[in-house]
């Protein structure tokens, strides 16, 4: 599309493009239809313009406001997919990391107190008792001789 000479149907469709990025990208958040409302009355304005330089100027602001919508979407769908993180809080980035390069270490089995407390896992959830059988069978191992003796 050349800026010179524009047609009704490039501008139509220009229009047409930016209400449905304002209706993708800001319509949907709140209900809020203000951007829409201001696009439309934007062009309605601009429709009684005659000076073809004043015209052609308009033409060239709502084509980079298009452009700038649509990249500035693309981005954000990108950053989501390729970057995980990007909607994670900040304890969440922690404990990804900390999973990741080994700091988290494995819960100690039966110890009955918060796995914090003893340097297990960074969410602090306490663990379950062990079932009786459990229980009898560690207090046996315990009072067994050790063979190093």
């Amino acid at each position: 599309m050349s800026t010179a000479a524009a047609t009704k149907a490039e501008v139509l469709g220009l229009y047409r493009g930016i209400l449905r990025e304002v209706s993708k990208q800001y319509t949907p958040r709140n209900s809020n239809r203000m951007w829409h409302n201001e696009v439309v009355a934007t062009f309605k304005n601009g429709a009684g313009a005659t000076d073809a330089v004043d015209v052609r100027n308009r033409i060239l602001q709502a084509k980079n406001f298009h452009a700038f919508m649509t990249s500035n979407r693309t981005h954000r769908e990108l950053v989501e997919r390729y970057w995980p993180v990007s909607g994670m809080s900040e304890g969440e980035k922690l404990q990804r990391t900390a999973n990741t390069v080994g700091f988290s270490l494995p819960k100690i089995f039966g110890s009955g107190v918060p796995a914090g407390e003893l340097g297990g896992a960074i969410d602090g959830v306490a663990e379950e008792p062990l079932a009786p059988h459990v229980e009898e069978a560690l207090k046996i191992l315990q009072k067994a001789p050790s063979s190093s003796s």
